[in-house]
């Protein structure tokens, strides 16, 4: 991810395939943009992985190459002060001219770069440049190599040239370097050896390795979390070895990189660590606020606000503050039982849970379980069942079926259901699918069907978790796995009161509980509101 992403405005075949990618949001505020097409303009990312996108008049003329280099460093000076004027760290650039114009990539490479170097030099800000180039352009991608090397070689012959006035200048222009092949040729075998043998030394005289052992705090680790520790190694160019086995972790790299990476390690264990006391401090236990104030009308907190508030309470905390998605800071008063907000004050609630867990799921200790079923079991064969309703002959192979056991979910749940009941009388319950990736699958399992998966499949009906009564609609957002695998879930859903959906809403109306099209498609928005029995995986 880049902080900035920089596209020449006029540059239409790139300008338009960004601005699809981006999203609906993007493209009107383009479309203001244009209205002074001669201006540099700056929109929202939309759902590129970046904070802002910053379009640039490109005045590249394939009838006026002797203008070329004048407006390339034009486009570079201007999108690297954006950078800096407004505190960004990092920005990709395209290659300008490259496509239909059919400049030299070596010419394009040079005027880029070498105002990108200029540029970097004299601006005071750390900032980071990275060019993105298409894998089908290999021409491409090897004259910008290529400069970008002449560039530091350049640098060392200066520094070598002219030591006195060396100065403390850096700049950083990064680039791909998985792998370095050096080929030694000479006419004498030993002195290849003895070459081989300095570069090796030198290479090992900058490395630095640590072992940490007996690490316990491991066993708890997430495989998003493992995942995460190994991203930010490998962008500080260490390379970790985590042992389950022997519960070590070795550490290779540069020392000041190796012990930052140590540093990170000691963190995350001990975030790890707060997240188990979390979920099993809440297990059993429901926090739930007045929906308007003295109304006798609870609505419950979301799934992790609920440990949150129950692990401070178990603190003996007098207050905790917290941020709602809508970016409102509130304070949970625990010595008042009270909820604030600007002036607005609601009552607060703890409640016991005493709800009795299915009696099908296996005794466990853990935050929650995935269960694989016999395929003869009656459970096993329900699910099934309801999945061919519409998938019949349409897969090729059930891989299994596990049923789910997250305990404070189906608890949460549970109240949720049990509410529902004494507002309504006759309970709506349902047995709807929803197909995701495998990714998602795992991270549904641990966290529930939480606000960070609101619209991933779309806002038609709502910007919420959707499900459909059929399974072969749900297929078609079961991606399937580099192994051709693909996951869908048969969850509860509780739909209460129910209305028309459509994009704009963030929430449903005041008195609705859920959105839905009119007949199959339901939009849930409390992470209560459902909940995975049952993940299906097949092929």
């Amino acid at each position: 991810m880049v902080d900035v992403i920089v596209i020449g405005s006029t540059s239409e075949f790139l300008r338009n395939a960004i601005i699809t990618k981006a999203g609906p949001q993007v493209q009107a505020e383009f479309n203001v943009l244009n209205k002074n097409s001669q201006k540099a303009g700056v929109t929202s990312n939309g759902t590129l992985p970046c904070k802002k996108i910053l379009f640039i008049p490109s005045k590249v003329d394939s009838s006026n190459s002797s203008f070329l280099q004048t407006s390339l460093s034009e486009f570079v000076s201007t999108a690297i002060t954006y950078v800096s004027d407004n505190g960004y760290k990092t920005l990709a650039f395209p290659s300008v001219g490259c496509g239909k114009l059919g400049f030299d990539p070596s010419i394009i490479a040079k005027y880029m770069i070498d105002e990108t170097h200029v540029q970097l030099i004299n601006n005071t800000s750390n900032i980071d440049v990275s060019f993105i180039l298409l894998s089908s352009q290999q021409n491409v991608y090897d004259a910008f190599v290529k400069h970008l090397n002449t560039i530091q070689t350049h640098s060392k012959n200066l520094s070598k040239q002219n030591p006195k006035n060396k100065t403390n200048h850096h700049s950083k222009i990064p680039y791909e370097e998985k792998i370095i092949e050096i080929t030694l040729i000479s006419s004498n075998v030993n002195y290849l050896t003895k070459c081989k043998n300095d570069i090796l030394e030198l290479s090992h005289l900058y490395l630095f390795k640590t072992r940490l052992t007996d690490k316990h705090d491991m066993i708890d680790w997430s495989q998003n979390t493992i995942n995460q520790y190994y991203d930010y190694c490998l962008k500080q160019h260490v390379i970790p070895t985590l042992d389950f086995d022997t519960l070590s972790l070795e550490l290779v790299g540069p020392k000041d990189a190796v012990h930052e990476a140590e540093k990170c390690f000691y963190e995350l264990t001990t975030e790890t660590l707060k997240q188990a006391r979390i979920h099993a401090v809440s297990r059993g236990v429901i926090w739930s606020v007045e929906t308007t104030p003295n109304s006798d009308t609870w609505e419950q907190y979301s799934f992790k606000l609920n440990g949150v508030i129950e692990d401070a309470y178990l603190k003996k905390l007098p207050h905790i503050d917290f941020v709602n998605d809508k970016q409102e800071k509130y304070q949970v008063v625990l010595s008042k039982m009270e909820e604030h907000h600007e002036t607005n004050i609601r009552h607060i609630r703890r409640k016991v849970v005493d709800s009795l867990l299915p009696d099908t799921w296996e005794p466990s200790d853990q935050n929650y379980k995935r269960v694989p079923l016999q395929s003869s079991s009656k459970e096993y064969q329900d699910v099934l069942q309801k999945f061919n309703t519409t998938m019949n002959n349409q897969y090729t192979q059930i891989i299994k079926i596990e049923r789910i056991q997250n305990e404070r979910w189906y608890k949460q749940y549970a109240a949720h259901r049990d509410e529902y009941k004494k507002r309504y009388g006759q309970l709506d319950e349902r047995l709807l699918f929803h197909g995701c990736l495998d990714t998602s699958a795992n991270q549904i399992v641990q966290e529930c069907f939480n606000r960070s998966f609101a619209g991933v499949n779309g806002v038609v009906y709502g910007c919420g978790v959707y499900f459909h009564s059929y399974a072969n609609y749900s297929h078609s957002y079961a991606k399937p796995s580099s192994l051709g695998e693909r996951t869908m879930f048969l969850a509860r859903v509780l739909i209460g009161r129910t209305c028309q959906g459509n994009p704009s809403m963030k929430v449903p109306p005041a008195g609705y509980d859920t959105t839905t099209d009119g007949q199959n498609i339901f939009v849930v928005y409390h992470d209560a509101g459902a909940y995975a029995d049952h993940l299906i995986m097949y092929k």
